[in-house]
């Protein structure tokens, strides 16, 4: 990994899912699959004003709500 977790959580965005950041302007960038995290694992990252960037890794088939964690990369 390329970031410490110990960082990351000062980057996270409790609450926020990809739909409200695409409510919010944003707009899907890219997706990649996080392979060593399983088959269904994606890193979508939205962008903004070309100064705002969002990052999602999001577990497609999730049995629980919050199948999804997202970071801002530009804090």
């Amino acid at each position: 990994m390329w970031c410490s977790l110990s960082f990351s959580e000062e980057y996270k965005l409790p609450h926020i899912q990809p739909k409200d950041l695409v409510n919010d302007g944003y707009i899907l960038h890219t997706v990649i699959p996080i392979e060593t995290e399983g088959p269904r694992v994606m890193l979508y990252t939205f962008a903004k004003n070309k100064t705002k960037i969002v990052s999602c890794v999001v577990e497609l088939d999730a049995l629980y709500a919050d199948g999804h964690i997202c970071y801002n990369v530009t804090n």
